[in-house]
């Protein structure tokens, strides 16, 4: 194998266990309790689209940056 191969498995490793974590701290969130209790659960709809477009530059922000230290190195 090479680095190139190497380092896109490495990255795939990594990814799946930041994403299984970030599951886990949603779901652990989601147990803590409210003071304004809602029977309908968890939808999108839910979610304020604001959060979502904080969400997807917060990730574009980490891409970018694993971008440019690949470029660095």
């Amino acid at each position: 194998m090479d680095v190139r191969q190497k380092s896109v498995i490495l990255g795939a490793i990594l990814g799946a266990g930041m994403g299984a974590l970030g599951g886990y701290l949603f779901t652990r969130g989601l147990d803590l309790p409210r003071e304004q209790e809602d029977e309908r659960g968890l939808s999108l709809r839910s979610v304020p689209p604001g959060e979502l477009v904080r969400l997807v530059i917060a990730i574009m922000a980490v891409l970018r940056g694993i971008a440019e230290l690949g470029e660095r190195i």
